[in-house]
C-alpha cells in the first residue's frame, strides 16, 4: 500500500467517524434534550475523534485539522439535514378539533352544513367531538381564516355549541 492510499484510508476512517457519531448519539441519547443533548453529542465526537488518532499512529498538525474537518463536515451536514426534516414535519402537523360545549357561550357564531362542507376537516371534527383531525396546512389556514371572518371559534351548528381548537406541533 503507497502512502497516499494509507493517507486516504485514514481520511476515510475518521469520516465515517463524523457519520457514526451522529448515529452513536442519537441511540445513545434517546430522551436528552437540547442543549444537553448537542453537548454531549460533541462529547463523544471528542472520544471517538480521539480513538481514531490513536489508532491512526498520526500526529501532525496538519493530518489532525483535515481529519478534523473531514470528520466534522459530515457530523455537521447529517444533523443539519435532519434537524431540517424534523422543522418540515413540523410545519405539516397541524390538526382541528372541536370540543362540544354543554352551555351556550356568551359569543358564537352560526356556521350552516352547507359552509361546513366546505371544510372538510372541521366537519369531521363537529362530528367527532373531542378527537383530533390531521388537516394539510393550506385547509388548515383556510378554516382558521373562515372562522376569523365569522368573529369567534365558537360555533353552533343546527342546536349544539362548540370550540373549536387549532392545533400545530
Amino acid at each position: 500500500m503507497t502512502y497516499s492510499e494509507s493517507m486516504n484510508s485514514k481520511y476515510l476512517l475518521f469520516f465515517f467517524i463524523g457519520i457514526f457519531t451522529f448515529f452513536l448519539s442519537g441511540y445513545a441519547l434517546t430522551g436528552i434534550h437540547p442543549p444537553t443533548s448537542i453537548y454531549l453529542m460533541f462529547m463523544i465526537y471528542g472520544v471517538l475523534f480521539a480513538s481514531g488518532l490513536l489508532i491512526s499512529r498520526e500526529r501532525s498538525s496538519v493530518f489532525i485539522l483535515k481529519a478534523f474537518a473531514v470528520s466534522l463536515v459530515p457530523l455537521l451536514l447529517i444533523s443539519a439535514s435532519f434537524f431540517a426534516l424534523g422543522a418540515l414535519s413540523h410545519e405539516y402537523s397541524k390538526s382541528i378539533e372541536a370540543e362540544k360545549l354543554e352551555f351556550i357561550p356568551d359569543e358564537f357564531v352560526i356556521v350552516t352544513e352547507e359552509e361546513l362542507n366546505e371544510y372538510p376537516v372541521l366537519k369531521k371534527a363537529i362530528e367527532s367531538p373531542g378527537v383530533y383531525f390531521s388537516a394539510d396546512p393550506e385547509e388548515w389556514e383556510q378554516t382558521i381564516d373562515f372562522l376569523e371572518e365569522k368573529g369567534a371559534y365558537e360555533i353552533k351548528v343546527e342546536k349544539d355549541y362548540y370550540r373549536v381548537s387549532f392545533i400545530t406541533a
